[in-house]
């Protein structure tokens, strides 16, 4: 189910910030972004609302990386770091009080 578009703005930079720290790396609030954006026209597209992370991240990465826009050569955007994206989304939804359902 899709967020309030504030809401996840405020999402994004939440998880930008926590994975960040958790890799000890820069995540940029806008590939969660686009991470969340895109994720919700897969759902809504295969009307597969539950769909697990690794089917989604596997998905996503085959879109990402068809886009010269997205950097997915080694060290970049990873089928790994989009996961990763996908579990503090779920995080950040059970904090804000919108939590969702997806197949494990």
């Amino acid at each position: 189910m899709p967020i309030d578009p504030k809401l996840a703005g405020e999402g994004a930079d939440w998880i930008a910030e926590m994975l960040s720290a958790e890799l000890e790396s820069f995540v940029p609030s806008e590939l969660c972004d686009i991470v969340m954006d895109a994720e919700q026209k897969v759902r809504d597209e295969t009307g597969d609302q539950r769909m697990s992370h690794d089917e989604m991240a596997k998905r996503l990465m085959a879109t990402f990386e068809a886009d010269p826009e997205i950097p997915t050569q080694e060290g970049a955007v990873s089928e790994y770091l989009v996961r990763e994206i996908l579990h503090w989304e779920d995080e950040f939804r059970v904090l804000a009080g919108a939590p969702r359902d997806v197949r494990r």
